[in-house]
């Protein structure tokens, strides 16, 4: 280490004895700073911006070392942007700066034992065709070429040598076979094309199959004059112009700016979550929107909202998530995977504690654990500070240096501004309307400022939007891989998804106890109040002195319990985690698997509470029909599949809702109204019968169908004297057939119109 200090030492005294040099980037000069002396105004001036003079101590930063440049056999060597080569580094004075000196060493030694950006995946063999013979590619210790990349099927696909070269195959992988970013299942590859199984990519270069250099040691991001666009004619409102910027491998850089700058939809569009209308974002030879199938899961996005269930475990949230994420791995890997995230991340000793339990930076640090389950090379994080204390705000941007320091390339969106100079090293400036007022390194943007405050500088930004503080780099990569029209990106195994989210569900519900007592309670309770209704005949014949309208009374209840319990169970549950969702969407997971999951969990909550609600109206004492419409003796049964069938369709009907509002302060009226419209159309307590345009909206409201086949059931024409006279309550099969036909003709609309909801695209701008 002594010796890496000195020959940095020389080299910038080489730099100062020689003057400017040439950025490979921009192609201008990089001009250093002279040394200052103690008496130089210069030295006298406070940097920028002035340190607090009580707060967390601020480890120092040691310095990345540069990654090796490696050609690659298909993709051309790209200029890149070169880390800053002065970092500002400072001593700890006193005792109070122990523990940043530890987190010094620990940050050191992990620096040094990567020696150099390394690949993040093995690859074990090659596949020379000039040999003869076949083989396999995969994870499997079999295989021809072995892969550690836990995206990477076992036996991912296959390869036989021929006189033409080597013809590829691919073998039903999850995550589907890529050749210079076209999806294929069978193709001849030729001499440097790109194959890209999961986050490994290999090469075709002499012939022979073979390791290709990683991205992470030869290509960076670059934005190419990214501009976006919203609305059209008068409307059209221009949020980003002209954004140029390149992220280097090892590096952090900061977006900084005034509230409403655009800052978050700018990393939206790095992210690929949304696309620029004007410009490209270059991702290893890629253009990110283009190609977003192929490198999604080498993109890392934490949204501010924690995309993580508060009532689960660490490591059930890491378990769930990454079934998801890694479909193709045994449970053993998965749990290799999440120890060593958890680790990473200083997690170990929360791994069995309540996320709703962690602190604001802890919550954060897990959204980040979640990203990290597939290894990305490009991490974007949008505000992981917000609201955060200054120490867990240094303990989060200490987390992402040594995210950065392990050879990622990482950008923040931040509106905490005391550790960019310690902690980062370049920054990016956004001014109102998305323009960038300045885009270098710390030390350029020290020049650039001349040591102002913080609050000054945003103040002239916010004043001179137009006004640039720095020029754009001038070389940037181009997208050099071309874009092939080929095959639909590999369909998601929407039953194991499925099966993963019905098992998460039920493991949140059984997780929070207030859930689980009103799934329980609510039964029991509107149970209780239906034996409030006088008379001594229930569902049977009804006493016409005391107690004519019993049966009536006794359905609307039944009824209007079942509207009441579907509706509660699933009016919050898609808004509630709609930024989950969103998140999980992205990065694979299918919108039919999410709203089958939904459909089957709302299924078995309200079969169990439609049992519950019947069971306590016959145990209070209330009598069933004697005959049914469809059994004989199973009137019971019956009247337990009308309850159960009305209130699965208003659950159907409180999601769709669910997933119509926007907040979940919207969802107590919607439920009143859902319940008041059921009470309403359904017949039971004000007649529509044979009245025009009343009784044919009724037709639409689940209710009105489920009152008909409960009172088929009863046949309440004949329990109750001077009752409705209502087609749809004949006492038939037939007509009870028919009636519980149209609930599950509802049903099967609802279903659809989430997953059409569901499947929308959300819009991710600020």
């Amino acid at each position: 280490m002594a010796a890496d200090n000195g020959m940095e030492t020389e080299r910038s005294q080489s730099i100062r004895d020689t003057g400017p040099i040439m950025s490979h980037s921009t192609g201008t000069p990089d001009i250093p700073r002279p040394p200052k002396r103690k008496d130089s105004p210069a030295a006298k001036r406070p940097a920028l911006p002035p340190k607090p003079a009580a707060g967390p101590a601020i480890p120092p930063r040691p310095s990345v070392p540069d990654a090796p440049t490696v050609e690659s056999p298909a993709l051309p060597p790209k200029p890149s942007l070169p880390l800053p080569t002065a970092r500002r580094e400072r001593k700890a004075t006193s005792p109070s700066d122990d523990a940043g000196a530890t987190m010094l060493r620990r940050r050191g030694s992990a620096v040094s034992s990567r020696a150099k950006v390394a690949m993040p995946h093995t690859v074990k063999g090659v596949f020379d065709p000039r040999g003869g013979g076949s083989g396999t590619i995969g994870r499997d210790p079999a295989c021809t070429i072995v892969l550690s990349d836990m995206l990477v099927s076992r036996r991912h696909c296959s390869v036989r040598a021929s006189r033409d070269g080597i013809e590829l195959t691919d073998l039903g992988s999850a995550n589907g076979t890529y050749v210079n970013g076209r999806r294929v299942g069978k193709v001849w590859l030729k001499e440097n094309d790109v194959v890209t199984l999961g986050n490994t990519d290999l090469v075709v270069t002499g012939s022979v199959l073979q390791a290709r250099k990683s991205f992470m040691s030869t290509k960076c991001v670059s934005c190419e004059g990214i501009g976006l666009t919203v609305g059209q004619g008068g409307r059209a409102k221009r949020l980003l112009e002209g954004i140029d910027a390149t992220f280097n491998v090892g590096s952090l850089t900061a977006v900084i700016g005034p509230s409403g700058a655009g800052k978050s939809t700018f990393v939206k569009i790095l992210a690929g979550l949304e696309s620029p209308t004007d410009g490209h974002v270059v991702f290893d030879g890629h253009d990110v929107q283009r190609d977003i199938a192929l490198l999604r899961s080498r993109i890392g996005f934490v949204p501010q909202d924690d995309v993580v269930h508060g009532k689960l475990r660490v490591d059930a949230a890491l378990q769930y998530a990454a079934k998801l994420r890694l479909p193709g791995s045994t449970a053993s890997e998965r749990t290799q995977v999440i120890d060593k995230v958890l680790d990473n991340l200083e997690l170990t000793e929360h791994r069995n504690t309540r996320i709703d339990r962690l602190s604001g930076g802890q919550r954060k640090r897990v959204s980040t654990a979640i990203e990290l389950l597939t290894e990305p090379e490009l991490l974007v994080m949008d505000e992981p500070t917000s609201g955060l204390d200054p120490a867990l705000d240094l303990r989060v941007m200490s987390m992402l240096r040594k995210l950065a320091d392990e050879g990622r390339v990482v950008v923040v969106v931040t509106h905490s501004l005391s550790y960019i100079h310690d902690l980062c090293d370049n920054v990016l400036m956004l001014a109102p309307g998305g323009r960038p007022a300045f885009y270098g390194s710390v030390e350029q943007m020290d020049e650039a400022f001349k040591g102002r405050e913080w609050s000054d500088i945003f103040k002239d930004v916010a004043e001179h939007p137009t006004r640039t503080f720095s020029t754009a780099p001038a070389n940037r990569p181009k997208a050099v891989v071309q874009r092939h029209d080929g095959e639909k990106p590999p369909k998601p195994r929407r039953f194991r998804q499925s099966l993963t989210l019905v098992h998460r569900q039920l493991h949140l519900v059984v997780a929070d106890p207030g859930l689980l007592v009103f799934l329980l309670l609510l039964p029991l309770i509107l149970g209780a109040l239906s034996l409030v209704v006088p008379g001594d005949h229930g569902l049977g014949l009804a006493d016409v002195k005391d107690s004519p309208t019993e049966p009536n009374q006794l359905l609307v209840l039944l009824i209007l319990g079942a509207s009441f319990m579907g509706a509660a169970l699933s009016v919050r549950d898609i808004v509630s985690e709609r930024p989950i969702y969103f998140r999980e969407r992205a990065v694979g997971l299918s919108p039919t698997s999410y709203t089958l999951s939904k459909f089957v969990v709302l299924c078995l909550e309200t079969l169990l509470q439609s049992l519950l609600l019947v069971m306590v109206v016959v145990v209070g004492g209330k009598d069933m029909p004697k005959y049914g419409a469809v059994w004989r003796n199973g009137s019971t049964v019956e009247l337990v599949l009308v309850v159960w069938a009305t209130a699965w369709v208003c659950s159907m009907l409180g999601a769709v809702g669910s997933s119509l509002v926007k907040s979940t302060e919207q969802t107590m009226p919607l439920l009143v109204i859902v319940v008041m419209a059921q009470l309403v159309f359904s017949g039971g307590m004000i007649p529509v019968t044979d009245r025009a345009g009343l009784e044919q909206v009724s037709y639409l409201f689940p209710a009105r169908w489920g009152f008909a086949a409960a009172a088929s059931t009863v046949d309440l024409k004949w329990a109750m004297l001077n009752a409705e006279d209502d087609p749809l309550w004949t006492h038939s099969t037939q007509q009870w057939c028919f009636d519980m036909a149209v609930l599950g003709l509802m049903l099967l609309v609802l279903t659809v119109a989430l997953r059409i909801r569901m499947g929308m695209k959300q819009s991710q701008r600020d």
